[in-house]
């Protein structure tokens, strides 16, 4: 048995302390704190975890997932509503007095109301496509259409007096309108019929 006494084993007690201190501070370092953090670590990832389970799970109001139920519901009846509204417009349109036909941003007809086919059915057989522009004489064409597309891509109205191939001097006016900040939905054209002086 070692005497602690003893002046000659105190180096050795030193050292045996020191090694168990060593070693405690090593086991602290290299086993006790890391699996404390693991532990700790674990306990916010369950944590983490159920607040999820909870924003994912509907709870009457207060989760996430009752926030974008109330979102698609809003959505649904706000396009809803915009489809009621395009059909009353397109109707109001539709039995206008004015003759009113709409272009895609490629010029191609894609609407037409009542009145513009009244105003060119004895003229031209078909105004699909690109056909509307039959109805406006053969060397004013191409004009027509370059203002058009000048028109689009610069988000301009348009104002243009042509001659018709019936020989009536009509005025068109456009106005443009996009979809969003890049993409051009295209123009709603009146003609107008100018009476001669």
């Amino acid at each position: 048995m070692l005497d602690i006494k003893d002046p000659q084993n105190i180096p050795l007690l030193c050292s045996i302390f020191g090694a168990i201190g060593t070693f405690f501070s090593l086991a602290w370092v290299k086993v006790i704190k890391p699996t404390l953090k693991f532990v700790k670590g674990q306990e916010e990832i369950t944590k983490s975890i159920e607040t999820i389970r909870k924003e994912l799970t509907t709870n009457g109001g207060n989760s996430l997932k009752d926030t974008v139920i109330d979102l698609r519901s809003t959505i649904n009846r706000m396009e809803k509503r915009q489809k009621i509204i395009e059909q009353r417009t397109k109707a109001a349109l539709h039995y206008n007095d004015v003759a009113l036909f709409e272009i895609d941003d490629s010029g191609r007809l894609t609407w037409t109301n009542n009145n513009f086919y009244e105003l060119t059915q004895d003229v031209i057989t078909s105004v699909d496509g690109y056909d509307w522009l039959n109805y406006v004489q053969e060397d004013q064409r191409e004009e027509v259409f370059d203002e058009l597309k000048s028109c689009l891509e610069m988000n301009r109205k348009l104002a243009k007096t042509v001659q018709t191939v019936d020989g009536k001097t009509v005025k068109l006016i456009g106005f443009p309108y996009r979809i969003n900040e890049k993409e051009h939905g295209g123009f709603l054209v009146s003609i107008s019929t100018l009476k001669e002086i």
